[in-house]
């Protein structure tokens, strides 16, 4: 045979040949952006609370000396004199979260809808098709989440350097000894603190991960099979034993048809 024409051409896969690892590792991470989500939205929303609702990113707080019942001095917030950061930066880095929280029970709910991937009955028809959406979606969203990240941990760095460079301490750890605003200790803000900025670059690396897979499916190609196509053609002998046999079948049939026919017998 001749090969006139040979490609490569993608079919869609049987649904029971798909790895269901793709869609465990989707679940897997989404669930860990819901949860970091959760815990960085929560954690910074104390912080805000424990300065009285001012926003602590990129803020210098002074703080002045105040006494109790019993006569003993402490420090508390002045929140007059404190230069406070935009609000409009404290609300980014608190909504964020709470955005990849309702945003990764979404497609949490579209896959667990979607079969294993390639071609299935069950489900929604077709699930590869949820692939470059999600994909669109989650490097988008990867973009906000770093951002609010960076913004978080920029703005509380800020926020430290100027509490060290004007109360005379060693880090930001230090801020357990003050007093704040609403009765909360400095050691339960600053725990706080360190929680948000975790939780955020947590939320950071789930977004990450999940591109990642992602973009392997899509490389991997796990929803299709590859198969080669080939055109062929007969040889110029080929076709010359092809037209012998047709004759040789003709003449058989010739034959055959020579040998039902029975001679009448002539009448005296």
């Amino acid at each position: 045979m001749v090969v006139l024409e040979q490609y490569l051409q993608l079919y869609e896969r049987d649904s029971q040949l798909v790895s269901s690892a793709w869609k465990t590792f989707h679940l897997f991470f989404y669930v860990i952006i819901a949860f970091s989500g959760i815990a960085g939205s929560s954690a910074f929303s104390q912080v805000v609370l424990s300065f009285g609702g001012n926003c602590v990113l990129h803020s210098n707080v002074t703080f002045v000396t105040d006494k109790n019942d019993n006569g003993s001095s402490f420090l508390i917030i002045d929140c007059v004199k404190s230069e406070w950061g935009k609000q409009s930066d404290c609300s980014f880095c608190q909504y964020v979260p709470v955005c990849s929280v309702i945003f990764s029970i979404v497609w949490i709910t579209f896959f667990l809808m979607c079969g294993r991937g390639g071609k299935t009955a069950r489900g929604l028809p077709q699930p590869w098709r949820i692939v470059l959406p999600a994909l669109i979606f989650n490097i988008t969203f990867l973009g906000v989440a770093l951002a609010a990240a960076c913004k978080l941990q920029d703005g509380i760095n800020v926020f430290c350097n100027f509490f060290q460079d004007d109360m005379d301490e060693t880090n930001c750890h230090d801020l357990a000894r003050y007093q704040l605003v609403e009765g909360n200790t400095g050691l339960m803000t600053y725990r706080y603190m360190k929680a948000a900025q975790i939780s955020a670059w947590i939320n950071v690396a789930g977004w990450s991960m999940s591109v990642i897979v992602l973009l392997m499916r899509c490389f991997c190609a796990a929803d299709f099979q590859l198969i080669e196509i080939s055109v062929l053609a007969p040889t110029p002998e080929q076709e010359q034993d092809l037209s012998r046999s047709q004759d040789s079948i003709e003449g058989g049939c010739e034959d055959m048809n020579g040998q039902g026919d029975v001679p009448k017998e002539s009448q005296a």
